[in-house]
């Protein structure tokens, strides 16, 4: 575990626009930098990083963050590894407690002898004739052998022995890496022999394990996998990830087939976005890696039984994982048809026509089901269609996407002949209902007195600040406002404690979040204001349950555009609007009391109405200040 007191130091130091700008061609333009989005296609650039923030936000897709999200989302990195980037970039060593420390040696050295052997087989590949001629047949260039690192390994039992010379290759590390097997008797050899060589490896190119393919006839398995090590879970990693990545970024796609050679072909073939699973079925991390990199990934099997059990698998994964804004599309090729062999018949042309025709997760989660029940004839009894629900009800529980998961009730309550209510209670589910039409619209407010609507009636941003009536999300505003302009989590720190520091409501808990990280930055940096940015907040929360919403609220910010001093007003009124709510309250209920007849002390209740009518006379001050002070900024 990294120490959090790191971290701090990390992300005070980190620059997102040198962090973004390595992988991105940024441009100034006005207090931001602007670029062509790295997570969708676009001509006109939309992506926007704000540097007092720390923040970045797409205005075409809407993907925002911190650099650690940006590090997360575009390379696939997990939080540590991501922290780790940054530390790396800034010349820091990263300090981990003694028991992690011993871990991550253990890890580094058996990566480091898997890539001694990967560079190994690597080169014996060059000098084995009979591995060179089944790449040569199977279509592979050298080019693409070396992208890959594909390798051969020679057939003796220890082989292994010409890097890992005398009492190296009888280190206990080459058997926990899985390149060496150990027998009852002591004697050791080469768990791969004879075997074209696949490196697999991870998000930051380390190599973690192996894939190999036999080269002896008749020998099972036809191809043998790396065993489960500290460094290599299959469930959790993907080969070709690696090589794909920046692909699957500049195409805005991702292509799962079925083996390593479709990945190679592939790729080869112009569909570098190309992965696989490694010997497994497809996982719900496997489908989470690959929607951190892309929202749209394609599941490409064989039109077999293997194929279509396969597709099963991958669509049961995704369904748990799978967002409202994410798409998954199936493609079931031709019988006895793989894409490599598509390809070499038809072209990359016809491959591509096959994504193109590719079934959406709805269709396919229909059609497969009707498959399995019926083989593909149509549902004719009650009791294939009952057959046909229990096998969807356990699928439509696991899902979170709310609106995609009321889409497939609906087209699979037509497959049924039935109503949607109907399956819907069948399975457990509660659709939801549609709102009654509204003859007049009401007004939308995202901020303080501000009409979201604005900006399309005017054609012109939404930036003026009005003093019209108190919207009802007078907690969340606040919160925003604290969060975008951090500095003033340190001013109000005092009417934060007295006032929210026992929350009762997620907003409360956000501010009081906030407030906490900013304190506590404040009494350990010599420059607390300029490092204390919202960027700086919303790394350390990025597992926080809450991180979503905040999120949410900084990227909505970045439409507005609240100066500081503008959120400051907004601050003061906030909280003067929260302290006239609880009056309110209070005069209430004595009112009550008055009328039931209960003893009631009029002079406090006389005190409780001036001080709320002194509340009112400052709202509508600082309102009018704020008007103010916006319309001077737009005059200058």
């Amino acid at each position: 575990m990294i120490p959090e007191s790191f971290i701090e130091e990390v992300l005070s130091r980190t620059d997102i626009v040198q962090v973004i700008g390595r992988y991105v061609k940024l441009q100034h333009k006005g207090a931001n930098w602007m670029a062509c989005c790295p997570f969708h296609k676009e001509k006109t650039p939309s992506f926007s990083v704000n540097p007092s923030r720390q923040f970045f936000k797409c205005f075409g897709c809407g993907e925002h963050g911190t650099a650690i999200t940006f590090l997360m989302k575009y390379k696939g990195l997990s939080f540590p590894e991501a922290i780790k980037e940054l530390a790396d970039d800034l010349g820091m060593e990263v300090p981990e407690d003694p028991k992690a420390k011993s871990r991550q040696a253990q890890a580094k050295t058996l990566t480091d002898y898997l890539a001694q052997a990967a560079d190994f087989y690597h080169q014996n590949l060059f000098h084995e004739r009979a591995a060179i001629e089944y790449l040569k047949g199977r279509g592979i260039t050298e080019a693409t052998a070396k992208k890959f690192l594909l390798g051969f390994s020679p057939s003796g039992w220890q082989g292994l022995e010409a890097i890992f010379k005398g009492e190296a290759y009888n280190n206990a590390r080459l058997e926990e890496c899985g390149l060496v097997i150990k027998k009852d008797d002591g004697r050791r050899y080469d768990r791969f022999r004879s075997r074209v060589m696949y490196p697999i490896r991870n998000p930051r190119g380390q190599v973690i394990g192996f894939g190999a393919r036999t080269m002896v006839p008749g020998e099972e398995p036809k191809y043998l996998n790396s065993p489960e090590t500290p460094v290599y879970h299959k469930s959790l990693e993907l080969y070709g990830l690696f090589e794909a990545r920046e692909a699957i970024h500049k195409k805005g796609r991702a292509i799962v087939c079925e083996g390593y050679m479709d990945v190679i072909q592939m790729s080869q073939a112009g569909f570098e976005e190309t992965v696989a699973a490694l010997g497994t079925s497809i996982t719900p991390e496997h489908v989470k890696k690959l929607f951190q990199l892309s929202d749209l990934v394609y599941f490409s099997f064989d039109g077999d039984a293997a194929g279509f059990k396969a597709a099963r698998r991958a669509m049961e994964s995704t369904l748990t994982i799978i967002s409202d804004t994410q798409k998954a599309c199936f493609v079931i090729l031709p019988q006895d048809e793989d894409p490599d062999s598509l390809i070499k018949k038809s072209g990359p042309s016809a491959y591509e026509a096959q994504l193109t025709a590719a079934y959406p997760l709805s269709k396919f989660f229909v059609m497969d089901i009707i498959r399995e029940v019926a083989q593909g004839r149509g549902l004719r009894t009650a009791e294939e269609r009952a057959e046909a629900i229990a096998i969807a009800k356990p699928l439509l529980l696991r899902m979170t996407a709310q609106a995609l998961r009321q889409m497939l009730v609906q087209e699979f309550s037509a497959a049924l002949r039935m109503d949607p209510n109907e399956l819907a209670a069948l399975c457990g589910i509660a659709l939801v209902k549609e709102a009654p039409a509204k003859t007049v619209a009401p007004r939308s407010f995202t901020g303080y007195g501000r009409d979201a609507n604005q900006g399309e009636r005017f054609h012109r941003p939404v930036r003026a600040v009005t003093a019209g009536p108190v919207f009802a999300n007078i907690k969340r505003r606040l919160l925003q406002c604290l969060l975008t302009h951090p500095k003033w989590l340190i001013k109000y720190s005092s009417q934060i404690e007295d006032e929210l520091l026992d929350a009762v409501d997620e907003y409360e808990e956000a501010i009081v979040k906030i407030w906490r990280l900013a304190v506590d930055h404040a009494q350990k940096a010599q420059d607390a204001e300029s490092t204390l940015t919202t960027g700086y907040l919303l790394s350390f929360l990025q597992n926080d349950p809450q991180y979503e919403m905040l999120a949410d609220l900084v990227s909505q910010e970045s439409l507005l555009e609240t100066n500081e001093g503008v959120a400051d007003y907004e601050i003061k009124c906030a909280f003067l609007k929260l302290e006239k709510a609880r009056l309110d309250a209070t005069i209430t209920e004595m009112l009550a009391m008055e009328e039931r007849g209960d003893p009631v002390d009029a002079k406090f209740l006389e005190r409780l109405f001036k001080r709320r009518q002194a509340i009112h006379q400052s709202l509508v001050e600082q309102s009018t200040q704020a008007v103010d002070m916006v319309m001077d900024a737009t005059l200058t």
